[in-house]
């Protein structure tokens, strides 16, 4: 992990200082055949393949008191455009929470990168319905309304396919208004990914869709950590949704206990990566 995260913040600091000397470094960096996903923060994360990059839950300013906010240098570079992020194509968001999702951040991001697209729920697209400049970005919107038990939706961009299903957010039935979205994106049908937002751990959620989940293979799934610390957690991300391997995220900055105890893998620290499609690991904490 030192290594990748060394390489990452030179090309980093690089990038923000000089331009394309690092640039070349940088692009060099996200290119790899495999794929490349690096942690921002949170469930913030970065996944890349060729010339593709889409963001997850990049933009927020709530951590609650424990969790990562992503860096003002990670923040600025996107906003820019400078590597590593130059190439990004779309920005999902899971839902509507302070710790994912500023919809002030994500209008202004959008209007600064016109050739961007947006997937979010429904619910998180209302909220930027009032803030100035909406309009001009509404058609780069692919807004996602499922209700619990819908089926799983899929859609297809230039490079990039995303299957979305709502899975209730953690703490079911008590936050059964929350609109999360599971999400499977495939990158240049290559690389595939599973974003999970705060999905909850009980398997009644995820048993309904076995074909959905059995259809396509996921090369990383990226649940929330409280997966890797229940038994039927566990048993989703082994047996249930076909994922060759899964890293927490949503870690405290105080990595629980129990946690480090698990032998789970899991991003604790930003700027930590590691390749899409092969299991050797570099986010090691």
């Amino acid at each position: 992990m030192k290594k990748l995260l060394l390489a990452f913040t030179s090309a980093f600091v690089l990038a923000m200082a000089s331009g394309a000397s690092a640039h070349k470094h940088a692009e060099a960096a996200i290119t790899h055949d495999s794929g490349q996903v690096t942690y921002l923060g949170n469930t913030g994360l970065l996944a890349s393949h060729g010339e593709i990059q889409v963001l997850f839950d990049p933009f927020f300013h709530n951590h609650y008191g424990q969790y990562q906010l992503v860096p003002k240098t990670f923040r600025q570079a996107m906003f820019n455009a400078e590597a590593p992020f130059d190439a990004v194509k779309m920005v999902l968001i899971s839902h509507a929470h302070g710790d994912h999702f500023d919809a002030s951040d994500v209008v202004k991001y959008m209007q600064m990168h016109d050739d961007v697209m947006l997937v979010a729920p429904t619910q998180a697209v209302e909220q930027m319905q009032s803030i100035a400049g909406f309009g001009v970005i509404q058609n780069r919107i692919k807004s996602i309304d499922l209700a619990y038990g819908d089926a799983p939706i899929s859609h297809f961009f230039d490079g990039i396919e995303v299957n979305a299903v709502r899975i209730p957010h953690a703490g079911w039935p008590g936050r059964a208004d929350v609109s999360n979205l599971v999400y499977r994106v495939t990158i240049n049908n290559q690389a595939t990914v599973m974003h999970m937002g705060d999905a909850d751990p009980d398997d009644v959620h995820f048993k309904p869709w076995q074909s959905y989940w059995q259809s396509k293979r996921t090369d990383r799934a990226y649940p929330p950590y409280w997966f890797m610390l229940t038994p039927s957690g566990q048993d989703i991300l082994t047996n249930r949704i076909n994922a060759t391997s899964a890293t927490g995220v949503h870690v405290p900055v105080n990595v629980p206990t129990a946690l480090k105890n698990s032998g789970a893998r899991y991003f604790s620290k930003t700027g930590s990566s590691h390749a899409i499609t092969n299991n050797q690991e570099s986010e090691k904490p």
